[in-house]
């Protein structure tokens, strides 16, 4: 596999924008496996993969909510890698390759975010007779740092994308028998992980009624088609 220089620069750029907007900035829904992953697909020539491998990671990623000091993958790097390993293999192994370098990946990313944390929780420990005086600059320095942090963490992991993906694309795919079957097991798994939380999410009584009347309506739906 070989990579242009203006490639992978667009790649690591991307993955570390990704990355920083998890929970750092703009916050704009860019670290959605569904759009990180189309936006991948795009740079590398093959939107349909991208999307195909973003809406797998998209299930896995619907049962996160990545609030508090709650500790969560990191998915969006992971659809980045996921999708530039998909857009140099098969494209039957586009949903393979979302379970494959994807889960990885986002377990990966939510232990760096753990990291991240603990060091941002150190800085603020260091500087906390100054912010409680209402010190100005400290403020700034906490701001400043921090987004540093997260940059230099969101590069790293989308470097280590990089790695794991030139080393994907030297395995002979072709020559292994019923691909499908891999690809089959990532979107069932996903489509557990979802089902199981809307079920948590619902309760019990009517949200949970309501529930199963929009899974037998969407069943119905796709086998009258």
């Amino acid at each position: 596999m070989t990579i242009e220089p203006l490639v992978l620069v667009a790649w690591l750029g991307w993955g570390t924008l990704v990355g920083i907007d998890l929970v750092t900035v703009p916050q704009g829904l860019l670290s959605r496996p569904i759009v990180a992953a189309s936006v991948t697909g795009l740079l590398f020539g093959d939107p349909v993969v991208g999307l195909t491998v973003g809406m797998t990671l998209e299930l896995y990623a619907l049962d996160v909510l990545p609030i508090g000091a709650a500790r969560y993958p990191d998915f969006g790097i992971a659809a980045v890698a996921a999708a530039a390993a998909a857009a140099h293999s098969p494209p039957a192994m586009a949903p393979a390759l979302a379970g494959l370098v994807g889960l990885p990946m986002a377990i990966l990313g939510g232990w760096s975010l753990h990291r991240l944390r603990r060091r941002n929780a150190m800085s603020v420990e260091r500087r906390l007779e100054r912010v409680a005086a209402g010190d100005a600059r400290a403020i700034w320095e906490l701001q400043r740092n921090g987004l540093a942090r997260d940059a230099a963490r969101s590069l790293a992991v989308t470097a280590i994308g990089v790695v794991v993906v030139v080393g994907i694309t030297h395995i002979p795919w072709q020559e292994f028998r019923h691909l499908e079957l891999l690809s089959g097991a990532a979107v069932a798994g996903g489509l557990v992980s979802v089902l199981s939380g809307a079920v948590r999410s619902t309760g019990d009584g009517a949200r949970r009624r309501w529930l199963v009347v929009g899974l037998g309506l969407g069943i119905f739906v796709v086998l009258i088609r």
